[in-house]
């Protein structure tokens, strides 16, 4: 297995480093945004571990850049925020699991191993009807013929519903699916729903996603 550390602090860089090749991975290294995208467009990785607290380039323009051209790789960030909404942002912005400085490499080695299983699980799997089609395994949408670009949580959104299809969900329930990963104490209110389901319905149409007694949700 091979990963990409980017992190520019030296010490951090370096202990990450030394701990995964001690397990028995291939490490490579980047201290700026600029190299990691040389080395991502020359190398396969498996996974990348990836500070979003680096200096010079916006991590968010480097992860749209990443999600643009190598959707599945897996990208695990390591961050000093830890408010809720910059966890909410990461997960919209395809980060697929998280860690919090400081860090403890043991629990690190963890979430990569699970994230490297949840990898080699994935199936291509598409699911085409009227004039929507979604795959699954790439994690895109296409609407009227179009691909349409989403966030990770408006995709899962739209995939919960397809996969549940002709059958109504409650708020709660798309909440607690589509925002499991986040904290039981944080608050997600239906708020923050209604605004993801508003913007989906901006991209495809306004019938796409009905509405049901004011509580649920539905893909006909």
């Amino acid at each position: 297995m091979k990963i990409l550390v980017i992190e520019d602090h030296p010490k951090i860089r370096e202990n990450i480093s030394k701990y995964f090749k001690i397990i028995g991975y291939t490490i490579e290294e980047s201290y700026n945004w600029e190299d990691a995208l040389l080395k991502v467009s020359t190398w396969n990785y498996d996974i990348l571990i990836l500070d979003v607290n680096m200096p010079i380039m916006n991590w968010k323009e480097f992860l749209k850049i990443i999600r643009s051209k190598w959707f599945s790789i897996p990208v695990l960030a390591l961050t000093s925020n830890s408010t809720l909404d910059d966890k909410v942002e990461m997960y919209d912005l395809w980060v697929d699991d998280y860690l919090t400085k400081p860090f403890e490499l043991k629990e690190l080695e963890i979430r990569v191993n699970s994230l490297l299983k949840r990898k080699d699980k994935k199936i291509d799997e598409v699911f085409s009807y009227r004039d929507y089609k979604i795959n699954y395994s790439i994690h895109k949408f296409y609407f009227a013929w179009n691909e349409i670009i989403l966030s990770n949580k408006e995709y899962l959104i739209i995939e919960f519903l397809l996969k549940n299809k002709w059958y109504p969900k409650s708020k709660n329930q798309i909440l607690e699916k589509v925002w499991w990963e986040l904290e039981e104490n944080l608050d997600i209110s239906s708020t923050t729903l209604e605004s993801h389901i508003s913007t989906i319905r901006k991209k495809t149409n306004k019938d796409f996603i009905k509405t049901i007694k004011w509580v649920w949700y539905i893909i006909e």
